[in-house]
């Protein structure tokens, strides 16, 4: 069984500019944070054609979104952004931006610095973390 949905390019347009907007980004910062380029980032605010899959990917993890929102404004799970909008300690909310910041920068040598550099600094903790999640999610699993 086939499921056809015609998207709504201005729909489309007018959720990535208002995630850009939330943001406080320019198209130029987006471009550079993403490797996309500015001109295409315009092209997709107005509607004149549709983002790549690799696009909505990019732009997804850049506005902190899920590409079903960029898509078809669902909300089916919490947005990254709003955990990180809720943050009030300001200490904090800036190592968040310079890790998102790294990890987006579409530069590989640079994404496994700072992956190198994040494990021998909190190791330990990032490990005891990834346990707990584990434990959480195969808990989840027996009770399905």
């Amino acid at each position: 069984m086939f499921f056809i949905f015609k998207l709504n390019v201005e729909e489309v347009a007018l959720r990535l500019k208002q995630a850009r907007d939330d943001k406080k980004l320019t198209t130029a910062e987006v471009a550079k944070n993403t490797g996309l380029s500015s001109g295409n980032i315009s092209s997709w605010e107005n509607g004149k054609f549709l983002p790549s899959a690799t696009a909505l990917y990019l732009l997804s993890n850049q506005y902190g979104i899920t590409v079903d929102w960029i898509l078809k404004g669902d909300i089916t799970a919490p947005m990254p952004a709003q955990k990180v909008e809720a943050i009030i300690d300001p200490d904090l909310k800036m190592m968040i931006d310079v890790l998102q910041n790294l990890m987006l920068s579409g530069d590989p040598d640079l994404r496994g610095w700072a992956k190198v550099q994040f494990k021998r600094a909190f190791g330990e903790q990032a490990a005891a973390i990834e346990e707990k999640n584990n434990t959480t999610t195969a808990s989840d699993d027996t009770t399905n």
